[in-house]
């Protein structure tokens, strides 16, 4: 017997969360090999479910791409996982572009604020990942803006994903800290399950 598609629909957002569970327990654990497996299945079982509920193709896209970037991020492949990350922050923009209800410059100038105090930080210990952490920056603050603009849960995932990125640069530069890649981790998590549900809810409306 078929499931029918409010039961599928629950069982693919069980399996993101079930895997995301699994992944922080490994990641406190320090347990390589199912942070990798775990961290596989995440943005595959979301996207699957925004497909089941006929969601937008950009933002299964979105999702798809952030896959790729997190298997690359598994395997310390920092600059390729960016370009990922890339992909999957220009079908956000897109994508939240389309929707925008409002737009207020009070949000993008305090990212900016933010972005540009972070970069300060972190400049001088970036070294080589200067040039590329910049102009990834500058789309990360994007679509952080952009979701804000689009409203509701999508800009509260926009933020999440500012802050999970935002401490990976701090390693990146030599700033680390205990717990430091567990609160990253959870907050990745619950913002790109925030941007999902955010964006395939307003959908139905």
């Amino acid at each position: 017997m078929r499931l029918t598609p409010l039961r599928t629909a629950r069982r693919q957002l069980n399996s993101y969360w079930a895997a995301a569970t699994i992944h922080l327990v490994a990641v406190v654990f320090d347990l390589k090999a199912l942070q990798l497996l775990s961290k596989a299945a995440l943005m595959p079982s979301l996207a699957s479910w925004v497909y089941e509920q006929q969601g937008s193709p950009l933002l299964v896209a979105a999702l798809l791409a952030s896959a790729v970037g997190d298997l690359l991020m598994e395997i310390d492949q920092i600059l390729p996982a960016m370009a990922a990350f890339s992909a999957a922050h220009a079908c956000y923009i897109a994508l939240f572009s389309r929707g925008t209800r409002h737009r207020s410059w009070v949000a993008p100038t305090a990212y900016c604020l933010l972005g540009l105090a972070a970069m300060v930080t972190f400049w001088p210990g970036l070294g080589l990942y200067r040039a590329p952490v910049t102009a990834y920056a500058a789309m990360l603050t994007a679509t952080a803006v952009t979701s804000l603009w689009y409203g509701g849960r999508a800009g509260v995932g926009g933020a999440l994903f500012l802050a999970s990125d935002t401490l990976i640069c701090a390693k990146l530069a030599g700033h680390d800290f205990p717990l430091r890649s567990l609160l990253l981790k959870a907050a990745y998590g619950a913002g790109q399950h925030q941007i999902a549900v955010g964006v395939t809810s307003r959908a139905r409306l």
